[in-house]
């Protein structure tokens, strides 16, 4: 290290500037300086500078800022290091409360680093991130923090604890010292695959066991204890498979013997059939015989009827025109056909001339209903006129009312104007008048007087108790210029209230304008129409409704009996067509009359019914002559009918039989399916869980034994404190080689593998011997003195094994804090030979300590001093 400088860091609320150069030049150095000074800062500093981390519990209490330094300094160290043959600056600042730049409260400052390498005298940033700074110092010095803490910076109380730890204690940190994570997790790893394992194992001999329920289940037989179960299954299968051949052939048997009883009963049913069917066609054929009489008159009255439908519409059509013909003539009045067409002719001539006057008639009416309008109109605006004289009359009696109101609102706020005025210039004059004790207050000790600039105050102004002040002044003036807003509002009320009552006086007795535009027009619209009105009703004098409507009924009555007329003509042709056409008809069908022919005709139903029971007759005749014609009928009706009853009932056994027989074959089939399925699957479960389950027993005993539980470890020791231990035999050979010198050949460090008392594991415990006694005894019982003494061995000897096991890295710079009052004058110069010792090779040495034999040997000093506004360093050679 080079150089230290500290701000607003811990107890030190300024900035300290540390030159480790100068302090390095003796090899050793003492911190010294009273308790709580902050002897142990400086290494915090330190320690700070490279990792961003104090060592111990200091750490954990995120307070490095500097209670007493000025509320707006940023906390910030800056170490200047070689680090690998590498010159560094690295200033950090960790984060910190200040106050807000607008506003009050505060705010946090975020935690910064910068890392500036100096290449060729120029200081060139390598980094200003966090993680990245700290990945670099930690690579350039081979350690971490928890590393450097005990090998560079041996820390106040903390190496004395890892002689005194547990075995737990003292592996948990030899393991972070160390780097042997790898072997716990390699512990992890056995645990967590036994416990995968486990689980597996159990899943696999759930489905083992599942399948085997499943097996006996199926064939209600359960496993032997002494047969594996994949064979047991197989034999089951086995057997299984041999049932259901079996019930195959008795299936196929049972076929055979139930189709000889259906054909035998098929042909049984076919000959009693084909017998059913002659007899029937037998006994029909002698009912159709019997009735031929009654089918031929049918036939005959058929053709008859079909002859007389080609009248019957005729006649239909013969009567329909006589009767027509009979309505015409009852509804002629008259026969005389040119009287009746002079009548039309006068009464269509008169309606035309009346109905000639219709348009005058209806714009006559529209005049009349317009005329009624405008003069209900008219009156409205007589009306409206009246009311809005009234309303201006009104108006103008309000305004001038409320323009009373507003004159005398408006001197009353002049009148508050000239008060509130005239008060505001009085304050001011006050306040000017006593303008010297005003000055006077604001001077203060030793401050010059703004008025003449001198520094001594003999007689300063005094104020009276109720003197105005600059508050009082501007709360006047502000008091003045609020009455004169108000008065400038009360002004324009005024103004705004006079406009008005003229413009209203204006309109008094006076129709408005809007109102008598409308009324003039209204007015010369109703003249004209009423002159409109005169000339058409001297137009329609000649008008008359009456007239009009007898035209109308003479011209209906005409029209009529033309019509009836021309209906009677019409009806005399078609009735003697129509007669002419049914004399044809009934010639043309063979009947005498028209009579003997409707007594032939049959409606449409009965016409149908008849053709259809004709026809079936006919049919049926056909069907059975042809089925007694069929090849073989004589055999049938001779043979003797077979015995269904019985064939029928052999038939039901054999088809009864031949379910039952499918049906064992189904269940026997169904049964070695399912055993050849869960053989199958029990044989891949087995073959999945055997494996596993062998491999659990394997790793099982293999994880009991890393982690120290098994019989077979005889230490009960865990690999990884295995590891540990012999890293610890290492620590404790380099600590025995300075625990020699400074015990003057009393103590000896062993390590030993045997568990502690209350401890569960072994491997990491220490014991001192003592070779005047020749006894090994536990730490604990060592004095104060003897403890700080193993300790510092101890620590000096792990500090070494570290150093190595970071891969050589050079460390120029070693802390070793407090601990040294607890020693005697032997003792003590027997540790400071050793101290001496760690110069060799350039190493140098600070000691912290505020024990006053130690100032006295060792002459170059950095003195901490405190003071109630923070401590400060300075160097003493």
């Amino acid at each position: 290290m080079h150089r230290l400088r500290a701000t607003a860091f811990g107890p030190f609320a300024g900035t300290i500037d540390v030159d480790f150069d100068q302090l390095s030049t003796a090899g050793l150095f003492l911190l010294s300086g009273p308790t709580g000074a902050g002897k142990t800062s400086v290494l915090d500093a330190v320690c700070f500078a490279l990792y961003g981390d104090v060592p111990g519990d200091r750490n954990a209490a995120k307070r490095l800022r500097s209670d007493l330094a000025a509320p707006g300094t940023r906390p910030e160290v800056e170490l200047e290091a070689t680090l690998s043959g590498r010159r560094f600056r690295i200033t950090r600042s960790p984060s910190w409360e200040r106050p807000k730049k607008r506003g009050d409260g505060m705010t946090t400052e975020q935690a910064s680093v910068t890392i500036a390498e100096r290449v060729h005298g120029t200081w060139v940033t390598q980094s200003t991130r966090l993680d990245e700074t700290g990945h670099l110092v930690s690579r350039l010095l081979g350690m971490n923090v928890a590393q450097f803490t005990q090998v560079a910076m041996l820390p106040q109380g903390r190496f004395q604890a890892f002689l005194r730890a547990r075995s737990e204690e003292r592996h948990r940190l030899l393991q972070q010292l160390f780097r042997t994570g790898r072997f716990e997790d390699v512990e992890k790893w056995l645990r967590d695959r036994r416990l995968d394992l486990r689980r597996r194992t159990d899943a696999a001999g759930r489905t083992v066991d599942d399948l085997v329920s499943r097996v006996s289940e199926t064939t209600g037989s359960e496993v032997s204890a002494d047969v594996s179960p994949e064979a047991w299954a197989r034999d089951l299968h086995a057997d299984a498979a041999a049932a259901a051949a079996e019930a195959t052939e008795t299936a196929t048997m049972a076929t055979e013997a139930e189709a000889a009883a259906r054909a035998a009963l098929d042909r049984a049913r076919d000959l009693h059939r084909r017998r059913a069917r002659i007899d029937a066609a037998a006994a029909d054929r002698a009912r159709l015989e019997a009735s031929a009489e009654e089918h031929a008159a049918a036939l005959r009255r058929l053709e008859a009827a079909r002859r007389a439908a080609g009248v019957v519409p005729l006649h239909r059509v013969a009567v329909t025109a006589g009767r027509a013909h009979s309505a015409a003539r009852s509804s002629v009045t008259t026969d005389d056909r040119p009287e009746l067409e002079r009548a039309l002719a006068a009464a269509v001539d008169g309606a035309a001339r009346i109905r000639a006057l219709e348009p005058r008639v209806r714009r006559l009416r529209a005049v009349t209903t317009e005329t009624a309008r405008l003069e209900r109109r008219a009156t409205e605006l007589a009306t409206a006129g009246e009311r809005a004289r009234t309303e201006a009359h009104a108006l103008v009696a309000s305004l001038t009312a409320r323009l009373g109101e507003a004159e005398a609102a408006h001197a009353a706020a002049r009148q508050e104007t000239l008060d509130r005025r005239e008060r505001a210039i009085g304050l001011r004059e006050q306040r000017v008048n006593g303008m010297a004790a005003e000055i006077a207050a604001g001077l203060v000790v030793g401050g010059s007087c703004p008025v003449c600039g001198s520094c001594d105050h003999p007689h300063k102004a005094a104020a009276p108790h109720d003197a105005p002040d600059e508050a009082a002044e501007k709360a006047a003036q502000k008091a003045a210029d609020d009455a004169a807003a108000t008065e400038f509002v009360r002004a324009g009320q005024v103004r705004d209230l006079q406009t008005s009552l003229a413009a209203a006086t204006e309109r008094v007795d006076t129709v408005p304008p809007e109102i008598a535009t409308e009324a003039g027009a209204v007015a010369a619209a109703l003249d004209a129409l009423h002159a409109e009105a005169d000339a058409l009703r001297g137009e329609l004098v000649d008008y008359d409704e009456h007239q009009l409507v007898a035209c109308q009924q003479a011209e209906h009555d005409a029209r009529a009996g033309l019509a009836a007329l021309d209906r009677l003509a019409a009806a005399e042709r078609s009735l003697a067509e129509a007669e002419q056409a049914l004399a044809s008809a009934v010639v043309d069908a063979g009947f005498a009359g028209s009579e003997e022919a409707l007594a032939a005709a049959l409606d449409q139903r009965a016409y149908d019914d008849l053709a259809r029971h004709t026809a079936d007759h006919d049919r049926r005749l056909a069907a059975v002559a042809a089925v007694l014609a069929e090849p073989g009928a004589d055999e049938v009706a001779a043979a003797d009918p077979p015995d269904l009853p019985v064939l029928t009932q052999t038939h039901e056994e054999a088809l009864r039989g031949l379910r039952d027989a499918h049906a064992r074959q189904a269940a026997t089939h169904a049964r070695a399916e399912r055993l050849e399925r869960l053989t199958a699957d029990l044989a891949r479960a087995v073959a999945v869980w055997r494996p596993v389950s062998e491999e659990l027993d394997v790793l099982t005993r293999l994880s009991a034994f890393v982690e120290g539980k098994a019989a077979d470890n005889r230490l009960q020791m865990r690999l990884s404190a295995y590891v540990l231990a012999y890293r610890l035999s290492q620590v404790v050979a380099a600590a025995n080689e300075r625990l020699d010198r400074m015990s003057d050949r009393r103590y000896t460090l062993e390590h030993t593998g045997r568990r502690g008392a209350g401890e569960t594991r072994g491997g990491l415990s220490l014991l001192v011997r003592d070779d005047w006694s020749g006894e090994a005894r536990d730490p604990a019982t060592l004095s104060g003195g003897e403890t700080f003494v193993v300790s510092l061995a101890l620590a000096l000897g792990l500090a070494d094994v570290v150093t190595q096991e970071a891969g050589g890295a050079d460390l120029d710079t070693l802390f070793v804090d407090e601990g040294f009052g607890a020693l005697d004058a032997d003792t003590l110069d027997d540790v400071m030979d050793t101290l001496d010792s760690l110069r060799d090779g350039g190493r140098v040495v600070g000691v912290v300590s505020h024990v006053a034999e130690m100032r006295d040997r060792i002459p170059t000093q950095l003195l901490v001093s405190k003071s109630r506004g923070g401590s400060t360093v300075a160097i003493s050679r």
